[in-house]
């Protein structure tokens, strides 16, 4: 990339076993935050480059001078370079952490799947992988969590780890406002977390009499676990649905999708009564909850 100097750059290289169904091509995406990670569309892809006939690739891109997060993904021939795969074994993507001159690398085992337990290079994607893997099962309780953020050398880390807690006590509430203490106050990953576990001395907002501040941070803290929700249910669609109901959000009408994505006006409607059914609305103005999820 013109005007990007070495120093700037981080490296990322890998060996993977496709099948001949697979492109032999890589992406390198961008997290700007933890909210993009199963969001996909172009302007997310900071670089890209051809996989050799031994399976082997390498990169070198655009890395901030902290810790940032970044999304590795392959595409199936024929589909769209920000084509992602979510929750079947045909999974196409991984996550790592990087920051400027850090030397990523992955590898995908012959004849299993993409596996995030490929990546490797740093202490950091040591911690992503495991957090990544807990995270996977849903019986992973709060204090989990918690021990991963307290445990961790990496910030990122830490506080991905902590937006997966949920209903937390007021014990364990006390136990995040202590690690995130220890935090960069200004790590962009960490705004939301950071503004909802903002250390205030709630014995002196209680004598001031200060119940608009609370009600306040109630109202953000529902909104906040509300978004995640939406988003959890959103992660269930598969790509082709994404892609209809971004279509859907923009006006156009199931003869018009049929059209821009050349398949049957049949094929639209069964998509559409999936995706009713799968975000649990009743029509076209419903989906308008999920407008900002759509790139």
């Amino acid at each position: 990339m013109p005007g990007v100097g070495y120093g700037q750059l981080a490296g990322l290289s890998g060996k993977v076993s496709l099948d001949t169904g697979w492109a032999r091509k890589f992406y390198v995406c961008r997290m700007p935050g933890f909210d993009y990670m199963f969001t996909t569309y172009s302007a997310l892809i900071i670089a890209q480059g051809d996989i050799d006939t031994a399976g082997n690739f390498s990169v070198n891109f655009p890395a901030t001078k902290d810790e940032s997060l970044y999304r590795l993904h392959f595409i199936r021939k024929g589909d769209p370079a920000s084509t992602l795969i979510i929750g079947s074994r045909d999974v196409n993507h991984v996550f790592f952490i990087a920051k400027q001159a850090d030397l990523i690398h992955f590898e995908k085992t012959p004849g299993l799947p993409i596996s995030q337990s490929g990546i490797s290079g740093s202490k950091a994607n040591s911690g992503l992988n495991t957090l990544l893997r807990l995270a996977g099962n849903d019986t992973t309780g709060n204090n989990t969590f918690i021990a991963v953020a307290d445990t961790s050398t990496s910030q990122l880390v830490g506080l991905l780890a902590i937006s997966h807690t949920d209903k937390l006590s007021d014990s364990q509430k006390e136990r995040v406002s202590a690690l995130l203490a220890r935090y960069d106050q200004y790590n962009a990953y960490g705004t939301h977390i950071l503004q909802e576990y903002r250390i205030t001395n709630y014995w002196k907002l209680y004598l001031a009499g200060c119940i608009l501040s609370i009600a306040v941070l109630s109202v953000y803290g529902y909104l906040f676990y509300k978004r995640r929700a939406i988003l959890k249910i959103w992660r269930e669609l598969s790509q082709r649905e994404m892609d209809i109901v971004g279509l859907i959000l923009s006006g156009k009408s199931n003869k018009e999708v049929a059209l821009a994505l050349n398949i049957e006006l049949s094929t639209v409607k069964t998509h559409v009564n999936n995706i009713y059914a799968k975000l649990g609305v009743n029509n076209r103005k419903d989906l308008d909850r999920y407008k900002d999820l759509i790139g």
